[in-house]
């Protein structure tokens, strides 16, 4: 009689047919896309609750490695078995065929779907009743061949890897390197146990039910298990299975692999790299991964930096529909530099938009790293947009220095003359008849104007404030009273229109009626072809607000943004104080300028002021 096996992977292979139970798409890096609906009813979690999270967070694990290893070489097409932690910590098994989802016309990859099946038919009774047949009284697989010179049987005996041939679980046969591995003295003892006896118990279900398929006749992929010894002691191992006939039965062809080293290494690179994951990841400067310029890879704060609610908001986006136009091409060159040289390159001061449209300033550091096997660039990206606002603000300290240097000097040399011409004015006094009320404007804006000097000191040497009660309404008539004459000169009308209410404010008079003709005189010379200026005061119960409307050439939002800067102007002869000071003593009298302008239409300032019930 001629006597031989063959192992059923040479009929066309033949997977479960069992319905998928979980579908998932994860990135290469772990990062769940998409789960699908009934993810809840089988491992307890909300799908909201893991998109965008890792998958390794519910993997075993002792099986994230395997399953890494999957996602980057995805091979033969065969199903790979990982363990899941549900919801509740308990662990469910699946049987899962990985598959690469390409970019169109080509095979590269970095999303993978996975058709997970639960692996918890209960067929380990099954295999005890079948086992109780007497197929675990068969003495040794090697009755089953005529003759010891058979050559396959030596070819199985003296392989270098341990093989086991079981019945439903029951040995039939063990080589010697199956005995070394599992520490018993010869193959012999190996005949009639149960190869459960040798595994954990962790992987008893799994293990049942992939018997279970090899006696259908399927093919089961590759496995990494726990073993134990005759003593106990614990080893991994990769298992490889697949059905042979022999004599019209099938046994399950069982080849081992040591792996405990392995193991071992892998939870070396595991804490590794978990390590450098949450350096990574917890890192308070944007560390991403640049590949044909877009983003594959960005850490929590490059998420936070560009204003997204999740990283999927920015993988696979373009990199220059995020970056300043003017920095397109420095960017780009960095980038070529970077992986020409295949060196570190830093590149300073360039601005991005987030989401929201916000600019940011940024300085980068590029790495060159490799993305599936292709050229990349790591970039590290810190936020220097508050050193930048410092720098402004450093900037604009220095001018105000030296504003004040000049303010002094200016106001000394002002001071003399003054003083001359309001001692003539003095003597001419007796001999103006009728018109006494404009002497008295007059001698009141030449002290005016020497409070007004003062005012310039402060920019130089502060000096003492004096606050007291006044009405708004009358700062507001005195200094149209003052400006009205010039204004009827440029054909330009002034309409004021005054909230009944009591107005009070606790303020320096003088400082405020600077306000005022400053906004006044700006209104004046925005309008050089005439028009109103409306005045107005609104009165509530906390605040007064004056406001005022020209129907001027109107501002520029670039230069409504800089409005209040120190030698800041659009005037031929302007210098850029007038509107820093009012500013200044508008925030000193704890209040606030807000302007809004259109170009050719008109400005609109309007202050508010803290109103003060008046004191009896």
């Amino acid at each position: 009689m001629q006597n031989q096996f063959s192992a059923s992977q040479d009929k066309p292979q033949q997977f479960s047919t069992a319905p998928v139970h979980l579908v998932m798409s994860v990135t290469v890096n772990g990062k769940i896309l998409y789960i699908s609906n009934n993810c809840e009813d089988i491992i307890g979690y909300k799908k909201d609750a893991l998109i965008g999270t890792s998958i390794k967070n519910i993997i075993h694990n002792d099986d994230r490695f395997m399953l890494e290893s999957y996602f980057f070489n995805i091979h033969n097409s065969l199903p790979c078995t990982f363990r899941v932690m549900k919801s509740n910590k308990e662990i469910l098994w699946f049987e899962t065929v990985i598959e690469p989802i390409c970019h169109s016309n080509t095979s590269e990859y970095d999303e993978v779907l996975l058709k997970m099946n639960v692996l918890v038919e209960p067929v380990s009774n099954l295999i005890l009743e079948e086992n109780s047949n007497g197929i675990h009284l068969l003495p040794s697989f090697a009755q089953l061949y005529v003759d010891k010179t058979d050559h396959t049987r030596v070819l199985i005996e003296e392989a270098p890897l341990p093989i086991i041939i079981s019945k439903l679980g029951t040995i039939v046969y063990g080589n010697k390197e199956a005995s070394i591995l599992l520490d018993v003295e010869t193959p012999s003892e190996l005949i009639g146990n149960s190869i459960y006896q040798y595994i954990d118990e962790e992987y008893h279900d799994v293990v049942a039910k992939r018997i279970h398929q090899l006696q259908n006749g399927e093919s089961v992929g590759i496995i990494e298990q726990k073993w134990k010894k005759r003593n106990k002691e614990g080893i991994f191992v990769e298992v490889k299975e697949v059905p042979i006939t022999f004599n019209d039965d099938t046994f399950e062809y069982i080849v081992l692999h040591d792996i405990s080293s392995r193991k071992a290494f892998q939870d070396i690179i595991h804490r590794s790299r978990e390590r450098y994951q949450r350096i990574v990841q917890n890192s308070i400067d944007t560390i991403a991964v640049i590949y044909k310029n877009n983003w594959v890879f960005i850490n929590d704060s490059g998420v936070k930096m560009f204003g997204a609610d999740s990283y999927t908001e920015m993988l696979g986006k373009n990199i220059y529909s995020f970056l300043h136009p003017e920095n397109h091409e420095q960017v780009e060159k960095f980038i070529s530099i970077v992986n020409a040289e295949k060196k570190e390159v830093y590149f300073s001061k360039q601005s991005w938009y987030t989401l929201q449209g916000n600019q940011i300033y940024t300085e980068l550091i590029g790495i060159p790293t490799t993305y599936f096997g292709e050229d990349a660039v790591q970039v590290i990206i810190r936020d220097i947009s508050d050193r930048i606002k410092a720098e402004k603000l450093m900037i604009k300290s220095e001018k105000l220095s030296i504003a004040g240097q000049l303010a002094a000097g200016i106001a000394h040399e002002i001071r003399n003359p003054l003083t001359a011409i309001k001692g003539f004015l003095q003597l001419f006094h007796d001999d103006i008849q009728g018109k006494e009320h404009y002497f008295d404007i007059i001698f009141s804006e030449l002290n005016r104007i020497e409070l007004i000097l003062s005012e310039l000191l402060l920019l130089a040497k502060p000096s003492e404030v004096k606050y007291k009660e006044m009405d708004v309404r009358t700062i507001l008539r005195d200094v149209v009273t003052l400006l009205d004459t010039q204004a009827i000169l440029q054909n330009i009308q002034i309409n004021l229109e005054l909230d009944n209410e009591s107005s009070f404010i606790r303020c320096d008079d003088n400082q405020i009626k600077q306000v005022f003709i400053n906004l006044i005189k700006n209104s004046i010379d925005a309008m050089a072809k005439g028009g109103n200026i409306y005045i107005q005061t609104k009165v509530t119960d906390e605040k007064i607000i004056v406001t005022f409307v020209d129907e001027g050439c109107g501002i520029s939002k670039s230069i409504l943004s800089r409005i209040g800067e120190p030698f800041y102007t659009t005037k031929e002869k302007g210098t850029g104080l007038g509107l820093m000071v009012s500013y200044n003593i508008i925030e000193n009298h704890n209040g606030k300028i807000t302007v809004e302008s259109e170009e050719n239409k008109g400005t609109t300032f309007e202050i508010t002021l803290p109103r003060i019930q008046k004191t009896v």
